[in-house]
């Protein structure tokens, strides 16, 4: 993507997802107060001893006008953090990854295709994929103007993971957005999005895996 703008047909797509990593910060201005999310959190313990935890606090959503002015729009900024923690089993952990991200769902579809793509300065290098569930990869394109993109069809929820990392030896990972853009596009009915923390944890004798998921609101 450092070459220059590029672009490409999307066919039968519904709905463009964007997630911007540049400064966003007095961007827009907002059509209603931000609303405080109540925390979640969810604990359990795996089968060989270990006690996981998620939880997720400090989340504000703000809805705002679409830049664009275009009705088919929906955008607004996020703010959230994720810890999660493993702690009293025996033995180590050999594998883990926590990621933080959010659910959208779109109502309906009134698009005829899209486009999407990437800006000068983006390079491909830069690019760096989080695994989902269900194991497809969403990339994310580094530098100042990139952004991450996904295609979603009308009545379908789709996982946008926004930042990932392991445990510390210490058996802790913290992750931190502040202010990200999440902006729909060609979405003729309600846009509601959820945020979730997913944690997976493996040792020599068992592999776990769970998540946990805030309130859905609509931006």
């Amino acid at each position: 993507m450092g070459w220059g703008p590029r672009s490409m047909k999307v066919s039968a797509a519904a709905a463009s997802v964007v997630m911007l990593f540049s400064g966003v910060g007095g961007t827009a201005v907002s059509s209603a107060e931000p609303v405080d999310m109540a925390p979640k959190t969810y604990a359990k313990t795996t089968r060989d001893g270990w006690l996981l935890n998620i939880q997720l606090d400090r989340e504000v959503v703000n809805s705002v006008p679409n830049l664009a002015n275009a009705a088919d729009s929906r955008e607004g900024f996020v703010t959230l953090s994720g810890t999660a923690t493993a702690t009293g089993g025996p033995g180590q952990i050999t594998d883990s990854l926590f990621i933080l991200g959010y659910q959208l769902g779109c109502q309906r579809d009134v698009s005829t295709g899209l486009q999407y793509g990437g800006t000068a300065g983006i390079a491909p290098e830069a690019s760096v994929g989080l695994p989902l569930r269900d194991g497809a990869n969403l990339g994310i394109a580094g530098g100042g103007a990139g952004f991450v993109q996904t295609v979603v069809q009308p009545g379908v929820i789709v996982d946008l993971p926004l930042s990932n990392m392991a445990l510390s030896e210490g058996g802790q990972a913290m992750i931190d957005i502040d202010n990200i853009h999440v902006k729909a596009d060609a979405c003729g009915g309600d846009v509601t999005i959820r945020s979730y923390g997913y944690l997976r944890v493996s040792t020599s004798a068992a592999h776990t895996q769970f998540a946990v998921y805030g309130d859905p609101i609509k931006i």
